[in-house]
């Protein structure tokens, strides 16, 4: 009973000793916590002498521990200890080492361990590993189908990412997919994340399926090429402000200040998102950290180009950043807070009026006029707008009788839009084809059939090959009237063209 005794004190001194330790170490800077760390290992291999001293006497009749046993379990417990003292001193150190201008707290490193656990543990639904085009896909028994859309859409995106870092390694990378968002938050220990980027494991993480998975897999990729650059560089990863590097990938992931309404915003103090944990803090009801990190972002990068955006990656610590910004805007950080939102809504003002007058011109046939200002409007347009004005050229060539070079138009863009777009322009162009190549429209559905990369055109590509497969058929007439019933067709030339068909040859249906 006595050793049982003795052995339970122990067993609570070191453990209280240990935490002690844990807090005591994590406290401190990379230095200090290394310092610390010393003094204990040295007292531990001091214990560790006097235990084997014990061992050999029989006993340590000062510390009242009578036999061996008892020594032994003084031994024992010196041994977890220093090895407890090891691992906290590493882990601090590598905490430390990821941003050596930041004062990390004990809170704080204890959170980054948490998730780094949760990260490690995230992967227990994955049923198995692909790799393709270089990059490894964990898949789950619902998501192996997800694969092919994913590596298409990076295939499509990433060349265009990789040269805003100019990167020279491609680096090792690995895709995990959940099957909902809560194992991803789980995972990732953030409530309602939509998807992260593990810094350490080089591991994006996201649902592949719901329904702004491109823009979330864009925007974590822009932050796995970002840790590429910081590495190649040999910068921390963390020398950025958080508002920086978010509001860079939001950029690079195709987001634009057109989804939100620039009047409503407003914008808070850059440097409450400086961190990763403050950014996060910011959220509320009516402020969003993203939208104005990437609202910010989008006005530099219009104002000043995005080689500007990319000279501010080579900062090696926030201050160095904004004396950078505080530079090229020629503004004090309060004065650019103030006005970088003005920017963006006469900006947006401008190109609405624009677009209006555009819209006017077609309306008035003012052809001319209306080229004029498609031409302008796609000089710097996003993605998004280049599909809206590729609706507008393509209604100006029909509106003037140009079938041959709406379609040669739509050609092009084929060969040049994203991944997101392809399918509603092959859809355009099968409808162009109608009426003088009915077989080329039947392909070209097929075709969008075949690469669509998710499920929001099923019902109409569905009702599209019904419709193109009749009218390839004695059953044309059946066809024709899918189309018109359906109200497949968008584009108001078309639509009359094959609606005057319909009358003349099949009057009695009309």
């Amino acid at each position: 009973m006595k050793f049982l005794a003795k052995a339970s004190v122990l067993l609570i001194l070191f453990t209280g000793i240990s935490i002690g330790s844990y807090w005591l170490i994590f406290s401190q800077g990379l230095i200090l916590g290394l310092f610390l760390a010393l003094v204990l290992l040295i007292f531990c291999l001091a214990v560790v002498a006097l235990s084997l001293y014990g061992l050999h006497t029989g006993q340590l009749a000062k510390l009242r521990l009578a036999n061996r046993m008892e020594v032994a379990s003084l031994l024992i417990l010196t041994v977890y200890f220093s090895s407890a003292v090891g691992l906290f001193a590493l882990a601090n150190t590598l905490i430390e080492a990821k941003d050596l201008t930041k004062d990390f707290t004990a809170a704080e490193k204890t959170q980054t361990l948490a998730l780094s656990f949760f990260n490690s543990a995230s992967s227990q639904n994955v049923v198995g590993t692909i790799e393709k085009n270089g990059i490894a896909y964990s898949y789950t028994t619902a998501t192996k189908d997800e694969i092919d859309k994913v590596d298409a859409l990076l295939s499509q995106e990433k060349e265009r990412i990789d040269a805003f870092f100019g990167n020279e390694s491609k680096g090792e990378l690995t895709i995990v997919f959940h099957d909902d968002f809560d194992t991803l938050s789980e995972a990732s220990g953030i409530e309602d994340a939509l998807g992260y980027y593990d810094y350490y494991t080089q591991e994006i993480h996201l649902v592949p399926d719901e329904y702004s998975w491109d823009v979330t897999l864009l925007h974590e990729y822009t932050h796995h090429q970002s840790h590429l650059f910081s590495t190649e560089q040999g910068l921390s990863e963390t020398r950025l402000p958080a508002w920086f590097e978010e509001g860079t990938a939001e950029y690079l992931a195709g987001e634009s200040s057109d989804w939100y309404e620039i009047e409503e915003v407003e914008a808070i103090d850059f440097h409450l998102m400086d961190h990763n944990f403050t950014f996060h803090d910011t959220y509320t009801r009516d402020f969003d950290p993203y939208v104005q990190s990437l609202l910010a972002v989008e006005s530099l990068a219009h104002a000043y180009g995005e080689d500007q955006l990319q000279s501010f990656l080579a900062a090696k610590m926030p201050s160095e950043f904004y004396k950078m910004l505080e530079e090229t805007t020629e503004m004090k950080l309060a004065d650019f807070q103030k006005t970088f939102l003005d920017d963006l809504i006469a900006e947006s003002k401008a190109k609405s009026e624009a677009y209006d007058a555009a819209y006017k011109a077609l309306e008035n046939k003012n052809y001319k006029e209306a080229q004029r200002l498609i031409d302008e409007l796609s000089a710097e347009a996003s993605d998004e707008e280049l599909a809206r004005l590729a609706w507008m050229q393509t209604d100006l060539y029909l509106m003037q009788d140009q079938l041959d070079e709406a379609i040669a138009f739509m050609e092009k863009r084929l060969e040049t839009s994203g991944p997101q777009y392809r399918t509603d322009d092959l859809m355009t162009l099968a409808e162009f084809y109608v009426l003088i190549d009915p077989k080329k429209s039947l392909e070209l559905i097929e075709q969008a059939d075949e690469e669509a990369i998710d499920d929001s055109y099923a019902y109409e590509l569905e009702a599209y090959l019904e419709a193109y497969g009749l009218i390839n058929s004695p059953s044309l007439q059946e066809g024709y009237e899918i189309l018109l019933d359906e109200e497949l067709i968008y584009n108001e030339t078309i639509l009359e063209e094959v609606t005057e068909k319909m009358e003349n040859e099949f009057p009695a249906a009309s």
